[in-house]
């Protein structure tokens, strides 16, 4: 046998290398025109992503190589590399805190007694088998999901380091409010406008979720804040080489803003291993082969959620407080005349659809809590849900695959809405059942009937058409304040401007409008009826 000199062998390997690489580019151009034809047939997204060409280059040769995201061969190198070197000594360094948090009782048990710890180890187990066996994701889609595991789990060590002191624990949590409407019915412009008012609420930006560590930023530390911001630009800076035009289709439907407020989501992520909607999105198709009291939807995992926001706020009034008194004593009368002295006073803002699903959960840990409902006809709601899965979904998805065709997302978008609305109805027939109840026992005093009724004129819930908020969200608000606080002033002259000018700067659709509606994704009016919250809310 004759073997090629060295002369020859270099130019052969250079070719075959170059044979290679021309053919992985002519796969990467067949996954391309399938996306966007994909997209044009199925999906409709305007202003479409696509990861960058890198990262197509990547998910092209491990596409050819295996032939499909879950062939047997497929020995997920990478995700194992991350979940022995990564993801498992963070998770057993969680393990440990949260038994010493155990012995030391400081903490709520529900945050780390061994059921706490055998539950966050089987969520983090099963959100890596699930990736694993995922269909539908990308290679790089499955890596870069597994990864945010790492992060939560890394924050959720630093922040129950945080929580267990006494100090912390002490902390009284004082009539929070809880923006609890289903999902797309105005409640972010809402969330957004209402936090500008920091002498009336306190509030979290998308930053302090995101880089919460080392430090908490002081609520009243304006300059920490933006460093804070500058912080999480860095990471998002990262997201965008990596998914090139992805911010900008999503500010379409939900603009992700570091300085602006932003969903409790994001602390549930630090609390349960990883980030909280990724199954319900991007891995649905296996979350939905569960049984639901053994999912993240379950109303036991809804109360270790609330004890885990529970604990944050805490964590923050006590920063608030610790780090003023620290700054007033190096800084003396100059930092006191920039800064009031903080209060816990001033109640929280915070907001999330998924409320809706566990409101007696919620008040379970938030007896004093007020609640504010806006509400929207559920035909208008499903398509608007649906398009945002789907925009979220696409960067990281192979276009076939189960769970990316229109029909499917309609389909899971009427699973979601009747779970939201369906806990939002149940949850104002009881209150409306006791209410009535301590209404006709005349023995009872009216202040025993339940202040959650519906509708209300309590200081403690308030309801809100969508039409209102779209319309006139500095009506809506001074609704609220009025409704709310009745023995309080409204939204002063220098909260009313800071409200207008966010308006202003953020006119509804200034960002673009997706296409969206029921035949879209295969629904009928039928399909979206939704008939006990219609008639419950909107009167038809």
């Amino acid at each position: 046998m004759i073997m090629p000199s060295r002369s020859t062998l270099l130019p052969l390997l250079t070719g075959l290398l170059a044979i290679s690489i021309r053919y992985i580019t002519y796969q990467v151009h067949l996954m391309d025109t399938k996306y966007h034809q994909w997209n044009n047939d199925e999906w409709h997204i305007d202003l479409i992503s696509s990861p960058a060409y890198p990262i197509r280059f990547i998910n092209a040769h491990h596409y050819h190589r295996y032939g499909s995201a879950n062939n047997k061969n497929n020995n997920h190198v990478v995700l194992s590399l991350l979940r022995n070197f990564a993801v498992t000594p963070a998770l057993d360094n969680v393990l440990s805190l949260m038994k010493q948090a155990d012995t030391e009782n400081i903490v709520p048990k529900i945050l780390c007694n061994t059921d706490a710890q055998t539950n966050l180890s089987h969520r983090v187990q099963e959100f890596y088998t699930d990736i694993q066996h995922s269909q539908t994701l990308t290679y790089t889609g499955k890596i870069f999901l597994y990864a945010t595991s790492y992060m939560s789990l890394t924050n959720h060590y630093g922040l129950l380091q945080l929580g267990m002191k006494h100090q912390v624990q002490q902390q009284q949590i004082n009539e929070p409010v809880f923006i609890a409407s289903l999902p797309r019915t105005g409640s972010t412009i809402l969330h957004r406008t209402m936090s500008l008012d920091t002498s009336r609420f306190r509030h979290f930006d998308l930053a302090d979720m995101v880089v919460p560590l080392p430090h908490p930023i002081p609520r009243w530390d304006t300059e920490g804040q933006k460093q804070k911001v500058k912080e999480a630009n860095k990471l998002f800076q990262t997201i965008q080489w990596i998914y090139p035009g992805f911010k900008e289709c999503l500010e379409t439907m939900h603009g992700f803003r570091p300085s602006e407020a932003e969903e409790d989501l994001g602390w549930y992520d630090t609390g349960l291993g990883h980030v909280y909607m990724d199954p319900l999105m991007k891995l649905y198709p296996e979350y939905r082969q569960k049984k639901l009291n053994e999912t993240i939807e379950s109303k036991e995992v809804a109360r270790y959620r609330y004890a885990w926001l529970s604990m944050i706020l805490k964590i923050y009034q006590y920063t608030d407080q610790v780090t003023f008194d620290e700054r007033k004593h190096t800084e003396g009368r100059a930092f006191l005349r920039q800064h009031p002295r903080p209060t816990t006073k001033i109640p929280w803002l915070l907001k999330d659809p998924n409320h809706s699903a566990y409101l007696p959960q919620l008040l379970e840990e938030f007896p004093n809590a007020k609640l504010i409902f806006i509400h929207r006809h559920p035909g208008e709601v499903v398509p608007s849900l649906a398009k945002l899965f789907v925009i979220f979904t696409s960067v990281d998805v192979i276009p076939g695959a189960v769970g990316t065709s229109a029909k499917e997302w309609g389909e899971e978008s009427v699973k979601r809405m009747e779970y939201y609305s369906s806990g939002l109805v149940d949850f104002t027939r009881e209150q409306n059942n006791n209410h009535n109840s301590s209404s006709n026992d005349q023995s009872s005093s009216s202040s025993s009937s339940s202040p959650y009724s519906f509708p209300s004129n309590s200081t403690s819930r308030i309801d809100l058409s969508f039409a209102q908020v779209r319309w006139d969200v500095p009506g809506a608000i001074e609704k609220i304040y009025k409704q709310l606080y009745p023995n309080q002033p409204p939204p002063s002259n220098t909260a009313k401007r800071a409200f207008q000018a966010y308006l202003e700067q953020n006119e509804r659709e200034k960002h673009g409008n997706q296409r969206r509606s029921l035949e879209d994704f295969h629904l009928s009016k039928d399909d979206v009826a939704f008939r006990e919250y219609n008639d419950m809310f909107l009167g038809s």
